[in-house]
């Protein structure tokens, strides 16, 4: 009879829990992901917060997080990962009533691009782990990563060629919003050029630097179509390489960078039979310097999607050229070459500073018809 009677009570018992859990399980819990920060460098290190709230007295014995991200990123922590196509992972929590867990995985940014993660698997067990319970939980959390710039020593020998007579220095023309340091008091200087905080952290007077300007603009073209399919990913993301550490150098000397490009932007909703009948145009980045200007730049970069179909280039080239004003040289970056592309550049090579720069795989040609090309090899 004890033995039924106690039977009896575990069997109520174990119903009880079931249906508590099954109605209540994820009552009061919230799950999120978050990076510690929104924009970041490549090879930066950043974190992934997770954080889990259980607002009840309900205790979850067993608590999986399942997300995936972006395979580039390099976790320190590889348990309970896998990396495929994404880098896939399952978190096991277990939490208290009434409690609250964070948790920080720390991973090394890799490749150029916008990465999100706008969903989670969350499920659970109930108190005997017999029964388990899911649903999909929305997130949004975006991380932007912006083009990873090349060796300065690679560039300068071309830079020098194509504008060696901006970089005089030119302090007559000072930009208030190009920030460039801060430097100790002199007797010529004004106040209104004295940065108070600074000074009283360094005990002495000191004054704001600003970055001369020049009212010479560069115009970067960045030509994404491919020229071999079998390299078009690295030589594409070589050429927003190259595209970033062009407008970096020039804005750092003070001259104004304008982009143009035939990329899309990542959401656009064209879709690829569109662009070809549209005939639409991806919008320009405009003209600036300072480095606020820089940033938004390099965002912009980020943001383009190399798989989409290019927008006709001699158009994108066209326009530019149409529209440009005063004292501008326009640095073309295209691997793709035909006629018609070396037909537009010897039409303008005498009457404007244009210069092409094509990435190229070593041991690859790269035919330089004219002056003003040059090789860069990736």
């Amino acid at each position: 009879m004890r033995l039924i009677i106690a039977f009896l009570v575990v069997v109520i018992i174990y119903s009880l829990q079931y249906e508590l859990y099954k109605k209540y399980w994820d009552y009061g819990l919230r799950v999120k992901l978050d990076f510690s920060e929104d924009v970041v460098p490549c090879d930066k290190k950043v974190e992934l917060i997770e954080v889990i709230e259980n607002d009840k007295p309900l205790a979850l014995p067993i608590l999986n997080v399942k997300f995936a991200t972006s395979r580039s990123f390099d976790f320190a922590e590889e348990e309970n990962s896998n990396v495929s196509d994404m880098y896939y992972r399952n978190d096991i929590f277990s939490i208290l009533g009434n409690q609250r867990i964070e948790r920080r995985l720390e991973f090394t940014t890799g490749a150029r691009g916008v990465f999100s993660i706008k969903e989670l698997q969350v499920s659970s067990r109930d108190l005997f782990l017999k029964h388990s319970f899911a649903h999909i939980n929305a997130n949004d959390t975006v991380l932007t990563v912006l083009p990873r710039r090349i060796p300065m020593e690679n560039f300068i020998q071309i830079r020098d060629q194509i504008m060696g007579d901006f970089f005089i220095n030119r302090w007559d023309n000072p930009d208030p919003f190009a920030f460039r340091g801060i430097r100790p008091y002199q007797s010529f200087d004004t106040m209104g050029s004295i940065n108070w905080k600074a000074s009283a952290r360094m005990n002495e007077l000191m004054v704001n630097q600003y970055q001369a300007t020049t009212e010479n603009e560069v115009r970067i073209y960045l030509n994404l179509r491919p020229y071999m399919k079998s390299q078009a990913d690295v030589l594409a993301e070589h050429a927003i390489r190259i595209a970033s550490t062009i407008a970096a150098d020039y804005i750092d000397h003070g001259i104004r960078v304008s982009l143009y490009t035939n990329g899309w932007d990542i959401e656009s909703k064209e879709e690829d039979d569109e662009i070809e009948m549209s005939g639409d145009l991806p919008p320009h980045f405009k003209s600036g310097t300072g480095r606020e200007h820089l940033k938004a730049l390099d965002i912009y970069l980020a943001r383009l999607d190399i798989r989409k179909k290019t927008a006709d280039m001699l158009k994108v080239l066209q326009m530019g050229f149409d529209t440009a004003e005063g004292e501008v040289t326009h640095v073309i970056i295209s691997t793709y070459r035909d006629d018609a592309l070396y037909g537009f550049f010897e039409s303008h090579m005498n009457r404007e500073s244009v210069y092409w720069i094509i990435p190229e795989r070593e041991g690859n040609e790269a035919e330089l018809r004219f002056p003003g090309m040059f090789r860069w090899d990736v």
